[in-house]
């Protein structure tokens, strides 16, 4: 009997050697940020909450190991940002949408943020709701675009906005965030960036 146990045990290893090796994509988890359209649910959720211009949306894709969004917006002074402010909310789901209303530029953002048919709407105000848009000035932006995978407590620039009194033709970059240094002196410039958290990493609130 012996022999025969051996003969069987053959294929038995290769298939579950088979098995194993299908099963591994669904072993990885992939957290997943990238750009969407505005739909009609977002028009519908957007009038619901009393806004009215178009926003940039953004659809998220993680698992359960990501509790909570935190979201910082940031201001440029003297080549470093500077925390306007900073927000969290809890997310009830592993799949969501984030809508980003820049309207009320430069007094800050709008973010409403779907996830599980829950919608919950933040303003988020900078230090300076009194500034005004020179005649002359320029307001660049750029967004993110592209599909892009990220990792938990990751600080992801989403939004970068600069407003420039120069004939600058260059376009602003994602990547800036990064690299302030690369910004003129004279431009008033914004950031909005995303963290998607786990259960044991918190972000304390500037007082």
């Amino acid at each position: 009997m012996k022999p025969i146990i051996k003969i069987m045990s053959v294929p038995g290893l290769l298939l579950g050697f088979l098995i194993g090796c299908q099963q591994v994509p669904e072993l990885e988890s992939e957290f997943i940020l990238k750009a969407a359209s505005f739909n009609q649910e977002d028009t519908a959720i957007a009038n619901q909450f009393g806004c009215s211009e178009k926003p940039q949306v953004f659809q998220f894709a993680a698992d359960s190991t990501v509790q909570s969004l935190h979201y910082t917006v940031y201001k440029l002074n003297q080549g470093e940002w500077e925390v306007q402010w900073t927000g969290d909310q809890s997310l009830s789901g592993t799949r969501g949408r984030i809508a980003v209303y820049s309207d009320s530029l430069p007094a800050g953002y709008t973010l409403i943020l779907q996830c599980d048919n829950i919608c919950v709407k933040d303003e988020l105000r900078v230090d300076d709701p009194d500034f005004t848009m020179p005649e002359d000035a320029v307001l660049s932006t750029a967004s993110l675009k592209q599909e892009i995978p990220f990792q938990l407590n990751e600080e992801i620039p989403v939004i970068l906005q600069r407003i420039s009194t120069e004939n600058d033709t260059i376009l602003v970059d994602l990547e800036q965030f990064f690299k302030p240094d690369t910004f003129a002196k004279q431009d008033d410039v914004w950031a909005l960036t995303l963290i998607f958290q786990g259960s044991d990493h918190s972000l304390q609130l500037p007082s």
